[in-house]
C-alpha cells in the first residue's frame, strides 16, 4: 500500500521573530538545529514554532503581481503565460495547468496543518510546565492556524482530508476527503476552541487573539451558508448536479436558513465585540471626507480600527520563505506599487482594473453609471463615488512626481492613458499607455491602474524605497458585510439596510431603501467595491453562483481620444488633460487578450493528480 507523503518542511525560526505588536524581537536558534524535545521544553523555541505557522499566510494578499481579482471580472493580468488563464478561460485541470496561489494551495498548506497538529499535541502535553496564560495563548494560536488553513482549503476544494494529529512519513495513504459539512464543522470547532483559549491574549493586529478567531468564524459560516453549497441552488449548475459525490462539495441535508442564522449570530458577535472605523455618520460623508476615509483604511493599515488581522511589514519585515521570489529580490507587500503601477513610472502594471469593475462604481449621488447615458459617457471620470477616486488611476488622475527621465513627457504628475491629436496632425500617445515611450510592454491593457494599496507619498524609485503598506487578511468591514448578507437571507431587511447604510455613509453614498432582490444586488456590488484586491471577489463570485456573470465577457479597455480645439496653444511637449483645450471621446472597446469564458468546473479547484497518485482514496472534484 502506498505511503502518505506530504511535502513536509522542517519548521525553521525566521531569524528574528516578533512576540507581539510592541514587544522585542525574539532571537532563536533555527528550529532545524534544535531537537524536538528542546523545542517544546524551551519557551522561546516553542513560541518560535507556533509563530512559524504564520509563514503560510505571508505569501498572501499583496504579495504577487497576480492578485486573485485577476481571476474574475474585476481585473486582468497584463503578462500572459503564468497560468491566470486557467481560471479565466476554464483551462484548469489536475495536471496543474493553472496558477496555484501559495496561500490557497493544497500541497503548500498541508505542511502548516501538520505543524499546527504537532504544536497542539506537544502543548497539550505541556511537559515543560508552561504557565497557563502562556500555554493558552500558544495553543489558541495553533488551533486558529489549523482552522485558518482548513478554511482556505475548504473555500477552494470543498471537503478535504482532515488531520487532527501529527502524521509521519510511515502513515498509510488512506485518508479520504471528509464531507463538506464535516470540514466546516472541524474549522468551526477549532475556532471556537481558539476563542476560549485566547480570551485573555493581548490584542494584536499581527498575532491572532479572540477577535481574530471570531472574525474568521464569521467568514467561514458566511461562505458555508451560501448558494454554492446548498443543493437546491447549486443543482442549477449541470456539472455540480451530475457529480456522484455531492457530500464532498456541499450540504446534503439541513436548512440553509439555519445556516444563515448561524452566520448572522457569528457576525453580530464580532460587530458587538469591537468597533469599526467611522461608522457613526447619520448622513453621507462629503466627497472629500469619504475619499479620505477609504484611503485611511488601507494606508493606515494596522493603525486603523478597520484592520483586524494581516501581515504587518514593520513587525515581520518584507521577506518570507513561503514566497522568496526565486532570487532574493522579491519583497512581497513592499513592492505593491511596482507590481501594479503605471509603466510611465517604470512600474509593471501587473494586475489592472477592467471596465467591468469600474462601471460598478456609481455617481456620487448613488445613480448607476451608464455608458448609454450621453452625459455619463461624455465625462465618465467626473462626479463618481468616493471609492472610485481612492481605488483607481485613470486618464487625468493626479499621482506622484515622475522620475527624472520621464518629466519631459509629463510635467504635471497626472496619469496619461489617452491619445492626443494636435491641430498639426501630431499624435501623442500618453506616457502610461502601451504605445507610450516608457516600457510599453508594462502598460495597462485596460486604460486603468490600481491606486489602492500604493503609497502615494513614496517616490517611484524602487528598490531603494520599499513601501510599508500592511496587507489585510480580515477587516471589520468584511464582517459588517457578512452580517448584512446574513440579515438579508434571514428576511431581516431592516437590520441589513441599517448596517449597510453605515458603510455607505462612510463612503459618501446615500441611504439604501430597497428590498428583496434589489437590496441583495446592491449589497453584492457594495461588497465588490469595498473589498477590491482583498481575495474576496474570487470566492464571492463562486459562492453566489455568479461565475458566468463574472467571466462570460471579454475584457474591455476604454479608449480615450483627445482632439485639439481650434485656438488651442498647447504643444505636444507640454500637454496635459484639459477639456478647455481638447475635445474628448471615451469608447469602451473589447480587447483580444484572454478568451474569457466561464466553465462550471471552476467553481471548485482540481486536486492535483500527483496528490491522487499518492493517495488513491482521494475523489476528484466535479468536471475534472
Amino acid at each position: 500500500m502506498r505511503k502518505l507523503v506530504f511535502k513536509i518542511t522542517v519548521s525553521m525560526a525566521i531569524g528574528l521573530l516578533i512576540v507581539g505588536c510592541n514587544d522585542d524581537f525574539l532571537e532563536t536558534q533555527p528550529l532545524s538545529q534544535a531537537s524536538e524535545t528542546s523545542v517544546w521544553s524551551d519557551l522561546k523555541l516553542a513560541e518560535a514554532a507556533v509563530l512559524d505557522l504564520y509563514q503560510g499566510t505571508w505569501a498572501g494578499t499583496l504579495t504577487r503581481e497576480e492578485t486573485t481579482d485577476a481571476f474574475t471580472d474585476h481585473a486582468v493580468f497584463t503578462h500572459p503565460g503564468r497560468g491566470v488563464d486557467g481560471y479565466t478561460e476554464g483551462k484548469m485541470n489536475p495536471a496543474g495547468n493553472f496558477m496555484d496561489m501559495q496561500w490557497m494551495s493544497w500541497p503548500q498548506l498541508y505542511p502548516f496543518v501538520r505543524g499546527a497538529n504537532v504544536a497542539i499535541e506537544r502543548l497539550q502535553e505541556n511537559e515543560a510546565g508552561f504557565d497557563g496564560e502562556t500555554l493558552n495563548r500558544l495553543l489558541g494560536e495553533a488551533y486558529f492556524m489549523r482552522g485558518y488553513y482548513y478554511s482556505q482549503l475548504m473555500r477552494q476544494f470543498g471537503g478535504v482530508p482532515l488531520f487532527t494529529e501529527p502524521l509521519d512519513l510511515d502513515s498509510e495513504a488512506n485518508n479520504p476527503r471528509a464531507t463538506f459539512e464535516a470540514t466546516v464543522n472541524q474549522i468551526v470547532a477549532d475556532l471556537d476552541q481558539a476563542i476560549v483559549l485566547l480570551e485573555t491574549a493581548p490584542a494584536s493586529k499581527a498575532r491572532v487573539h479572540k477577535i481574530t478567531a471570531m472574525a474568521l468564524k464569521s467568514r467561514v459560516l458566511t461562505h458555508a451558508a451560501s448558494d454554492l453549497y446548498e443543493p437546491s441552488k447549486a443543482s442549477s449548475v449541470p456539472t455540480i448536479a451530475s457529480y456522484s459525490n455531492p457530500e464532498l462539495i456541499g450540504y446534503t441535508s439541513g436548512s440553509q436558513t439555519s445556516r444563515w442564522e448561524s452566520a448572522k449570530a457569528a457576525s453580530k458577535a464580532l460587530l458587538d465585540a469591537t468597533t469599526g472605523y467611522k461608522l457613526d455618520y447619520s448622513a453621507p460623508a462629503s466627497q472629500e471626507e469619504a475619499i479620505q476615509n477609504y484611503e485611511d483604511i488601507w494606508l493606515q493599515g494596522a493603525q486603523n480600527q478597520d484592520f483586524i488581522w494581516g501581515r504587518l511589514v514593520d513587525e515581520f519585515g518584507f521577506g518570507s520563505r513561503t514566497y522568496p521570489g526565486g532570487d532574493g529580490w522579491s519583497q512581497g507587500p513592499g513592492m505593491v506599487a511596482l507590481y501594479h503601477g503605471p509603466n510611465g513610472y517604470h512600474e509593471w502594471a501587473g494586475t489592472t482594473p477592467t471596465e467591468a469593475l469600474v462601471k460598478k462604481y456609481t455617481l456620487a449621488d448613488g445613480t448607476e453609471f451608464d455608458w448609454d447615458n450621453p452625459v455619463h459617457a461624455a465625462d465618465p471620470y467626473a462626479n463618481r463615488e468616493a471609492r472610485f477616486y481612492a481605488t483607481f488611476l485613470y486618464d487625468g488622475a493626479p499621482w506622484k512626481p515622475r522620475t527624472d527621465d520621464v518629466v519631459r513627457f509629463d510635467n504635471f504628475n497626472e496619469i496619461q492613458t489617452g491619445f492626443y491629436t494636435f491641430s498639426d496632425g501630431t499624435i501623442v500617445n500618453g506616457v502610461d499607455t502601451r504605445q507610450g515611450p516608457i516600457e510599453d510592454w508594462n502598460g495597462s491593457r485596460t486604460g486603468y491602474y490600481f491606486k489602492k494599496f500604493s503609497d502615494p507619498g513614496l517616490p517611484a524609485s524602487w528598490p531603494n524605497n520599499l513601501q510599508k503598506v500592511d496587507a489585510p487578511y480580515i477587516r471589520y468591514s468584511e464582517i459588517l458585510l457578512n452580517y448584512v448578507e446574513a440579515s438579508i437571507n434571514t428576511n431581516d431587511e431592516g437590520e441589513a439596510r441599517a448596517w449597510l447604510n453605515r458603510l455607505r455613509f462612510r463612503n459618501g453614498l446615500p441611504a439604501v431603501t430597497a428590498s428583496g432582490s434589489e437590496l441583495l444586488e446592491i449589497y453584492k456590488r457594495e461588497r465588490d467595491k469595498e473589498l477590491v484586491n482583498e481575495d474576496a471577489r474570487l470566492f464571492d463570485m463562486k459562492r453566489w453562483l455568479e461565475g458566468p456573470q463574472s467571466l462570460n465577457q471579454q475584457v474591455q479597455q476604454v479608449v480615450v481620444q483627445a482632439a485639439q480645439k481650434a485656438g488651442s496653444t498647447m504643444t505636444p511637449d507640454n500637454y496635459r488633460k484639459d477639456p478647455a483645450e481638447f475635445d474628448y471621446t471615451y469608447t469602451p472597446t473589447n480587447i483580444v487578450f484572454e478568451n474569457r469564458i466561464w466553465q462550471d468546473h471552476v467553481y471548485f479547484m482540481p486536486i492535483k493528480q500527483e496528490e491522487i497518485d499518492k493517495d488513491p482514496s482521494l475523489i476528484q472534484n466535479p468536471g475534472y
